[in-house]
C-alpha cells in the first residue's frame, strides 16, 4: 500500500511542478510514468526505410535488413511486430485476424511491397514506396492496440502486475511512445496531425491516456479511459484511411495505382475497427484493392466507409 501511494504522489507531483526527468516523454497534457525511451525510437527505423527509398535508385537490399531487423529498438523490427508479434495478435486484432485468415495479415502485405513479390510482384517502385510507407504508419495504430490489450490483460491477472517498470502501467505508456514517435516524428501521432481534424483527434488520444494513467498508476483497472482510448485510436486510424481514400476516388488515371496503393496501406490500421463496426463495409472495401485499379471500386469503397460508431 505505501509503494502504491509512494507512486500514485511522486508521479502527480512531478506532473504538478511540470517536472521532468530525462526519461519522461510526453505532448501535450500527458506525460510517461515510466520509461519507455527506448520503444520510442521504433519508428526512427521506419524513417530510416524511407530514407534509403528515396531517390532514383532506392537501396532495397538495404531497406528489407532494416525491415527485417531492425536497429533503433533492440531485438524488434517492423516484420517482427507485423508477423503476429509474441503470437497475440490474434486476440488483439481479432477481427481482421479472422478475416484475413490469420494475424501475420500486416507482414503479408509489407513484405511483398518491400520484397516485389505477392500483390506487388514487378510493381513501379512508386506503387510499393506509397504501399510501405502509409501500411508502416498504420502499423502503429495496431501496436498502440497491443499495447493496450497487454495492459489489460496484466491488470486484470489472477496476480496483477502493476509495476512500473514491466507492469500494465508500463504497457500503457508504450501505447505513447509507438503511436506518438521520437519527438512527434515518424509516426501515427505525426501523420493524423496533418489531417484536417488532426489536432482534436490527437488530443482525444491523449487526454485518454491521462485518464488512464491516474487510475494505473493508483493500481486500478481504467475501463472507461481504455474504452475511450480503444475508440479515439479506431477513429484516428478510420480518418487517416478515410483521406486517403477520398483522394484516390479523386485521383487520375494516372495517379491512381500509387493513390491505390498508399491508401490500401493506410487500410491496415483500420480494418479491425471497420470489420467490428460491420463486416459488409470491410468486403466491399477489400475488393477496392484486388486486380487492377478500378475507379468504379475505389468510390463503392468509399461510400461503404461512411461513418462509423464512436467517430
Amino acid at each position: 500500500m505505501l509503494a502504491r501511494l509512494l507512486a500514485f504522489a511522486l508521479l502527480f507531483a512531478s506532473l504538478a511542478a511540470n517536472a521532468k526527468e530525462p526519461w519522461q516523454i510526453g505532448h501535450g497534457p500527458f506525460l510517461t510514468a515510466s520509461d519507455v525511451t527506448a520503444h520510442n525510437k521504433f519508428p526512427q527505423d521506419m524513417a530510416d526505410i524511407r530514407a534509403l527509398l528515396t531517390g532514383d535508385k532506392p537501396d532495397w537490399s538495404a531497406a528489407l535488413v532494416l525491415f527485417t531487423y531492425g536497429k533503433h529498438f533492440r531485438a524488434h523490427s517492423v516484420a517482427r511486430f507485423a508477423d503476429n508479434y509474441n503470437g497475440r495478435l490474434d486476440t488483439y486484432l481479432a477481427a481482421a485476424a479472422k478475416h484475413y485468415g490469420n494475424a501475420s495479415f500486416q507482414n503479408a502485405f509489407l513484405f511483398a511491397a518491400i520484397g516485389d513479390t505477392g500483390r506487388f510482384a514487378r510493381q513501379p517502385a512508386a506503387v510499393r514506396i506509397a504501399a510501405l510507407e502509409a501500411g508502416m504508419t498504420a502499423l502503429l495504430f495496431n501496436y498502440a492496440r497491443y499495447e493496450l490489450g497487454e495492459s489489460e490483460r496484466k491488470a486484470k491477472a489472477e496476480k496483477p502486475n502493476w509495476s512500473l517498470e514491466n507492469g500494465s502501467p508500463k504497457n500503457w505508456n508504450e501505447v505513447f511512445a509507438f503511436y506518438y514517435g521520437l519527438d512527434g516524428k515518424h509516426g501515427a501521432f505525426e501523420a493524423v496531425a496533418r489531417l484536417p481534424n488532426g489536432e482534436k483527434l490527437n488530443t482525444r488520444i491523449l487526454n485518454a491516456l491521462v485518464r488512464g494513467q491516474t487510475e494505473l498508476v493508483a493500481q486500478k483497472w481504467a475501463p472507461e479511459a481504455a474504452a475511450e482510448l480503444a475508440a479515439s485510436l479506431d477513429a484516428a486510424s478510420v480518418a487517416l484511411f478515410r483521406d486517403a481514400l477520398t483522394k484516390a476516388a479523386s485521383a487520375s488515371e494516372a495517379e491512381l495505382p500509387v493513390a491505390r496503393a498508399r491508401t490500401a496501406g493506410f487500410w491496415l490500421g483500420a480494418v479491425d475497427a471497420v470489420l467490428r463496426a460491420d463486416p459488409a463495409r470491410a468486403v466491399t472495401i477489400d475488393k477496392a484493392f484486388s486486380g487492377a485499379p478500378n475507379p468504379a471500386a475505389i468510390k463503392a469503397a468509399a461510400e461503404a466507409l461512411g461513418t462509423l460508431p464512436g467517430e
